[in-house]
């Protein structure tokens, strides 16, 4: 078993140290820019406008990363089910359906901007 879980500690720390730089490096440049509240900004705020927000959508690869999380913990449990019983393989299977189903809805955070009525009238004006 210890065999099957050598060297898979990298996936969740890459994930991890990927996603906190998504939110701290674009949160800072929102910051410095001036276009968010610096106490309490909304996560839409930080990832709205153009610089912050390329930087914002490098969160698609942390849902790749956790997809991939989820599919290495769905195979461990089944292989721990298999000598033991560790849980419930149709509690393990409904988890990595709903873990999946974050993963589809942190992408979906990541790469659609949020607009404004104001936003959509400038955009409007200009034309």
């Amino acid at each position: 078993m210890l065999c099957f879980l050598r060297g898979m500690a990298f996936l969740p720390f890459l994930l991890v140290t990927w996603l906190s730089a998504a939110f701290i490096i674009s949160y800072m440049v929102a910051l410095l820019s001036g276009h968010v509240n610096p106490f309490v900004p909304y996560i839409s705020d930080a990832g709205a406008k153009s610089p912050e927000g390329v930087i914002f959508g490098i969160m698609t690869f942390s849902a790749f990363l956790a997809a991939a999380t989820l599919c290495i913990r769905y195979i461990v449990v089944e292989k721990q089910n298999r000598t033991y019983y560790f849980s419930s393989p149709a509690l393990n299977l409904v988890s990595f359906f709903l873990g999946l189903l974050g993963c589809i809805g942190m992408a979906t955070v990541s790469r659609f901007e949020s607009f404004t009525v104001k936003d959509s009238i400038e955009c409007i004006d200009d034309v």
